[in-house]
Formats: structure tokens, C-alpha cells, sequence
């Protein structure tokens, strides 16, 4: 960029100054040129020059330089003080890996995660003690669903954080509260305190989103989405804040255009192509759906996309299809060398079987996951179907192994212990026991990590008391909610929109028992058509089918008397 567009650019957005620098050759030494020029007139308000003796002082002298020009431009002694690392610690002494970590920044910021990853993984061979570089190979890995990698990755930065810039600190502290001890409060208490030290960057509101959807803040999210879109618009991660945030509240046409938006700049926001199938799922367009699908063929995000097929062939009772898709899904996870992913498609797997009451199959395909890695999201996952299958020995096993590994880990002890405890009651017929334990999971039950399903299994268990209108209450939850259930696997869980099918057949078992036949009717018949495709053999189809007979002929009896 020259500096006249600079100025242009300063113009339009009211910015006052700007900063130019340059760097050359001279001789056998470098010369850098540092310089704050007024934006509206182009004269130079402050210049510092440094002469560097080798490549191997260039950052050094530059960070000099800068804490020199800084004082020129008036900041105040104690400022420069406490944000005065030198630079070659604040990132690092190696040009070279400097030139690898912004090449995968770019990449990274532009949405293209596994792009970025060898380049990250580049910059950390040239300087081992690259601190912000090991942060950056976490969020991508995160990204990429390889949890426990993205946890090395942020643990090892931690580990370096003396060497780090105050706001390098503030970004791996942030993905240490996240990748190693799952701690989402703490997380975002860091990221608020980021965003109110750093108001013009766009990182922390990026990251806000995605925390504030995972524990059903919507709205909050959305505007921390909005507002990373407008300081940075050619950051393809903003875009997807923006995208998840309207998924989740339901406004799928404000989604697609905000990734629509990204594409137009040449941005690849995030899991964009599973937000994609998932909007056109969710609206029924199964022209778009396959060609997302037809889109990602060839690619690391293939397998995603086969886990997301999965999912929805599974919600619409096509069981058999759904499995093999799956299968295929794990497969090629690990022909990539994505174990975790791989573990979590057959742990997601594993949880839907199991709430379909095929215990035979969830029990198998657990043990598959869980024989893969063991990871957060797999232990979670593979507990709580086993604990709806009776297994409370396995179930308080894999419990005991979740709370050790993360006794912080607040999705854990907020959702997922809770709800496998609960479902362990209901097999003890002890519903209101089940009940209580689920009241834990109230706050934040429609975010994109507990994704409904402490309100699904509150609904069950109020059914087995015969509390109706209760029950109702819960499951009506899920359809009002069916942007966060429709997400798989873009976010944090595979298998929310599997409940949608058995919420309807809930409700209408509820609507009978507190007497409203209508609606219980009603709620049968919505099961029964998104399931007009299903695998004709499932056990819970065909009492469905009986008990709406039994309806409908009880209607009938009583509209001729």
C-alpha cells in the first residue's frame, strides 16, 4: 500500500495519523525508516531511523525505533514502560519465522485453517520459543476439531508467556482458559478484559461470539460478531461469528448472507460450508445441501461433511444410511490423521443410537470412539449414551476419568455430568432425582454446547412422572431452538438436531397425558412426517404409529358420541 492510498484510506475513516515505515540495504548493514505522518495534510508529525549491522538485528532495532517514535509522539513514560517488550521476544528474533507466522496469520484470518497449519508449524521449528505462534497452532487445531493437540499446543505457549507483549498474553491466556483447562467463564472473563485493554481489536469480539453461542447468549454474540465485521472486514472469522450467531437465533437468510458477504471480498469464513448445509437443511433446500456436499469433495473438510450427512439422515430415522455415512466419515478422519474428529463422529454416532434406544449399536459404536481417543468431547458424549442405555458402571467410569482430566472444565460439570447422572436416575426410576440434577443445567441449556439436551432429557423425565404440561414445557424448547440444533457438526456438538424428531414425539406423548389430544395429534403427525422416509423397522417408529392409532381412534369415538 503507498502512502498516498494510506492517507485515502486514514481520510475516509476519520483516522488522524498514520504510521509508514520502511527497511533497505546499505552496504553490509540495513537501514530502517519509522515515520507518524499527519493523515489530512501529509506532513511528518515524528520520524525515527535505526541501522541495523546484520539481518540478525533487524527486529531488535526495530522495536527500539518504535519505543523511540512512541516517546516522540508524546505517550507517556510509564506506557512505553509496560508495552515495551522488546520485539524480538513479543514475537520473535527469526525473520524467517516471523515470515511463516504471517503467512499462516493470513491464511488464518481468510477462514483457511488447515491451510495456515504447516505454516504455523514452520514458524515454530525456526524459533522453538515462539510463544504467539504455538497459541496460533492451537486455535487453528481447535478449529480443525483436534481438541487435544489444540491443548499441547496452548500449553506450550503458556509456558512462554513471559516473553510475550502484553496483548499476545491476553491471546494465550485466553486459549490456555479454552484448549487446556476448559474453563468458558474464565475464558471469556479474559476476553472482556482483552477487548476493554484493546478496543480496536477485532480478536477478542471474534472469540466472544463463538463463547457467548456456545452458552446461549444469542444476541450478546451477534453483536460482539457485528463489531469484529466492522474493525476488521477482511477477517473471514468475523464473518462466521456473524453467520453462527444468526443460525442460532434462527435467522437463516441473515446467516447466508453474511458468509455470502465474506465470499464477496474472497474470505473462506470458517466451517462455512458445513453453516451452508446446515441453512439448507434447515430450510429444506436439498439442491444446496448437495452441492455443499459436491463443494468440499477432495478436501480435509470432507469428512465433516460426511459426519453432517450423517446426522441428518439420522433425523430423519434413516438409520441404516446413517450409519454407513459415518463409517465413511470416521474412515477418511483418519486416512487424514484426525484422530479426535474421527473419535468424535463415532462418539456423536454413539449418542444418537442411544436416544433412539438401539443400546446394542450405541455401546459398540462408544467403544469404537473411545478405542480411537479419548478425547473431551468423546468422553462427554460416550458417557451420557451409555448412561441412557443403564450402563452406570461404564457411565460413572468415564465420568471419573472427564472430571480428572478437566476438574475445570466448566461444559463438563455444568452439562455433560449432570445429564449422565440424570440419565442414570430415570434408569433407577427416580425421575424427580433426575430432574433436580438437570436444574444445574438450565443456564445456558440452549447454547451450541449442551445444544437442548438437558431440556430434552428434563422433558423425559417429567413424562415418567406423568407430569404433562411440564414435559411439554421442555420439549417445546427444541423446536424453538432449531437453529442451535441444526448446526452439526459446524460447532461444538454433532448430534443436537438427532433430538428434533423425538422432541415432536415427546411433545405429543406429553400433550395426551395432560389431556390435549389436539395438539397431541397434532405433534404425532409432525413426527410421523419427518420420518416418512425412515428405516421402517426402528422399535420407536412403530410404537409411535401404535400409540397415534390408539389416538386417533379415541378421537374418533368421541366425535360419534
Amino acid at each position: 500500500m503507498t502512502r498516498e492510498v494510506a492517507r485515502e484510506i486514514a481520510q475516509r475513516h476519520g483516522i488522524k495519523a498514520l504510521l509508514t515505515g520502511s527497511i533497505s540495504l546499505l552496504g553490509s548493514h540495513y537501514v530502517i525508516n519509522l515515520e507518524a505522518v499527519n493523515a489530512q495534510n501529509g506532513d511528518t508529525i515524528a520520524r525515527e531511523q535505526a541501522e541495523p549491522e546484520s539481518r540478525e538485528q533487524v527486529l531488535r532495532k526495530l522495536g527500539e525505533a518504535a519505543s523511540k517514535l512512541r516517546e516522540r509522539l508524546g505517550e507517556s513514560l510509564s506506557s512505553i514502560e509496560k508495552y515495551d517488550t522488546p520485539i524480538e521476544q513479543a514475537t520473535t528474533g527469526s525473520l524467517e519465522a516471523l515470515k511463516a507466522f504471517s503467512l499462516g496469520r493470513e491464511r488464518q484470518f481468510s477462514g483457511k485453517y488447515f491451510e495456515a497449519i504447516p505454516f504455523y508449524k514452520r514458524a515454530v521449528e525456526l524459533d522453538p520459543n515462539f510463544a504467539i505462534a504455538y497459541a496460533a497452532l492451537a486455535i487453528a487445531s481447535a478449529t480443525t476439531q483436534e481438541y487435544d493437540l489444540a491443548a499441547q499446543y496452548s500449553q506450550k505457549a503458556f509456558d512462554l508467556r513471559k516473553r510475550t507483549s502484553e496483548r499476545e498474553r491476553f491471546y494465550i491466556s485466553a486459549r490456555y482458559y479454552m484448549d487446556v483447562l476448559w474453563d468458558s467463564d474464565k475464558t471469556i472473563e479474559v476476553q472482556e478484559l482483552w477487548k476493554q485493554t484493546y478496543p480496536r481489536d477485532f480478536i477478542p469480539r471474534t472469540n466472544l461470539a463463538v463463547r457467548y453461542c456456545a452458552i446461549g447468549q444469542f444476541e450478546k454474540a451477534l453483536q460482539e460478531a457485528r463489531e469484529a465485521v466492522r474493525l476488521n472486514p477482511d477477517a473471514g472469522v468475523a464473518y462466521a461469528g456473524v453467520a453462527l450467531s444468526s443460525i442460532c437465533l434462527n435467522r437463516y437468510d441473515d446467516a447466508k448472507a453474511a458468509i455470502e458477504q465474506a465470499l464477496s471480498r474472497k474470505l473462506e469464513p470458517p466451517q462455512y460450508r458445513y453453516m451452508l448445509y446446515s441453512i439448507a437443511f434447515l430450510k429444506g433446500d436439498t439442491a444446496a445441501m448437495q452441492q455443499n456436499i459436491d463443494r468440499v469433495a477432495g478436501t480435509p473438510v470432507e469428512a465433516g461433511m460426511l459426519a453432517a450427512q450423517s446426522v441428518t439422515a439420522a433425523s430423519s430415522g434413516q438409520l441404516v444410511r446413517a450409519r454407513e455415512l459415518t463409517r465413511r466419515a470416521v474412515d477418511l478422519a483418519l486416512r487424514l490423521g484426525l484422530k479426535e474428529s474421527a473419535s468424535q463422529y463415532s462418539a456423536g454416532d454413539a449418542l444418537w443410537e442411544a436416544a433412539f434406544g438401539n443400546c446394542r449399536e450405541a455401546k459398540t459404536t462408544a467403544a469404537r470412539a473411545l478405542a480411537i481417543q479419548r478425547g473431551r468431547n468423546a468422553l462427554n458424549w460416550t458417557a451420557l449414551a451409555v448412561a441412557l442405555c443403564g450402563e452406570s458402571n461404564h457411565a460413572q467410569s468415564l465420568v471419573d476419568e472427564m472430571l480428572k482430566r478437566f476438574p475445570q472444565g466448566s461444559f463438563s460439570t455444568a452439562y455433560w455430568v449432570p445429564m449422565t447422572r440424570a440419565a442414570l436416575e430415570m434408569h433407577r426410576n427416580n425421575p424427580a432425582g433426575a430432574v433436580q440434577l438437570l436444574q444445574a443445567s438450565s443456564r445456558g441449556e440452549t447454547g451450541t454446547n449442551a445444544s437442548l439436551w438437558p431440556a430434552y432429557l428434563r422433558g423425559l423425565a417429567y413424562l415418567s412422572q406423568g407430569a404433562g404440561n411440564q414435559a411439554i414445557g421442555e420439549f417445546q424448547k427444541l423446536p424453538d431452538h432449531k437453529g442451535v440444533l441444526g448446526l452439526a457438526p459446524g460447532d461444538f456438538t454433532p448430534v443436537g438436531y438427532s433430538l428434533y424428531p423425538l422432541a415432536h414425539l415427546g411433545l405429543a406423548q406429553a400433550a395426551a397425558i395432560s389431556g390435549d389430544t389436539a395438539r397431541s395429534r397434532k405433534a404425532y403427525e409432525d413426527f410421523l412426517a419427518l420420518w416418512k422416509d425412515a428405516d421402517p423397522d426402528i422399535p420407536i417408529l412403530r410404537r409411535a404409529k401404535e400409540e397415534y392409532q390408539r389416538l386417533s381412534s379415541e378421537i374418533h369415538h368421541a366425535e360419534i358420541q
